[in-house]
């Protein structure tokens, strides 16, 4: 099969999207040739049957300039892919839709968030299949919906034998944005007895999350615990590192199942989070709500070594077992490639 891909991003360093890179190197793998067309572009290694295209954002190009070159993309290229792949941007659905009816391309969506919009709604009339990683990823029913997993690169995300989990020292990844309820996690440890340092890994990228940011470092000032938190950005060999280190990866987003979750516990690291969609894939001990968040964490990280090693063996399991990259990108170019 031969893959054109739209997408936010391709960019290997980038601290949120950087993971999107390997996706396109595993599709790679199964399909004759690939064509990415990317909002921007960053540090791209990529295989010879792959081509990537940007839109300009990286360069400040305007939005109507990146419509215009979105359609001579996808109406110039027209013989180099039967079928489309919209990662997460809807709204190249919807504007790609007349174009890909008339040439007769098969278009694709995937999509994870709760949010109901009538974009969503207008893009599932564009596609054949919306997939999503859990149930919860489409905000309402549809019979063009398939349930696929999420795709972690468990051979990257991984444990190390080399590296001890230091005392105390909890993590979370993500965006800073709303949605990932930094807020509510700052107010849980600042009741936790055993935190040495929370590390706040992701940065904010509009306007509003900078907002966000500047709330979330008064907030720690106002618990008295500016002094243990950080906030940086790091690329994803640096995410890996810190997941390794950390006793305890603390989750309070909201939304659907959250990839970064999914990462730290392909890397053995000990979770507990109040996601509605996680506590689907989660054990019991790792499930929490607002009220007893400080208690599980508490209860956590009081386990004896032994348990904790057991439990985050059994956390990787069910990420190899369910979400791993490769089974989803065999299933994605299975499910397209039947031409339904």
């Amino acid at each position: 099969m031969r893959l054109l891909i739209v997408t936010q991003k391709v960019d290997k360093g980038d601290p949120v999207l950087g993971f999107f890179h390997r996706w396109i190197e595993e599709f790679a793998r199964h399909c004759e040739s690939l064509t990415v067309i990317a909002l921007s572009v960053g540090d791209v290694q990529l295989p010879k049957n792959v081509t990537v295209l940007s839109l300009g954002k990286e360069v400040g190009t305007g939005k109507i300039v990146q419509v215009v070159r979105f359609f001579r993309f996808i109406s110039t290229r027209h013989a180099s892919y039967d079928a489309v792949f919209v990662h997460m941007t809807s709204i190249w659905t919807i504007l790609g839709f007349p174009v890909w009816k008339i040439l007769g391309k098969r278009s694709y969506l995937w999509h994870e968030g709760y949010k109901r919009t009538m974009k969503l709604r207008l893009a599932l009339l564009c596609v054949r299949k919306v997939f999503s990683a859990t149930s919860k990823g489409l905000p309402f029913p549809s019979p063009k919906h398939i349930v696929v997993g999420h795709g972690i690169d468990t051979a990257f995300f991984s444990s190390s034998e080399d590296q001890e989990r230091a005392p105390g020292f909890l993590c979370t990844v993500g965006r800073m944005t709303r949605i990932k309820h930094i807020e509510i996690i700052l107010r849980s440890v600042a009741e936790l007895l055993a935190l040495k340092r929370l590390l706040i890994i992701g940065g904010a990228v509009t306007a509003e999350d900078r907002k966000y940011q500047e709330e979330m470092v008064t907030l720690e000032h106002t618990l008295d615990i500016a002094e243990k938190v950080q906030q940086r950005t790091l690329r994803q060999e640096e995410v890996v590192v810190e997941l390794r280190r950390a006793s305890l990866f603390v989750h309070a987003s909201g939304g659907g199942l959250d990839k970064a979750l999914l990462e730290a516990m392909a890397c053995e690291c000990p979770v507990v989070s109040i996601c509605e969609a996680a506590a689907s894939v989660l054990p019991t001990p790792c499930i929490a709500t607002k009220q007893t968040f400080t208690r599980r964490m508490e209860e956590m990280l009081g386990k004896a070594d032994a348990e904790r090693r057991q439990m985050g063996r059994e956390l990787r399991r069910i990420v190899t077992e369910s979400h791993s990259l490769s089974r989803l990108i065999e299933r994605l170019v299975s499910e397209m490639d039947s031409g339904n």
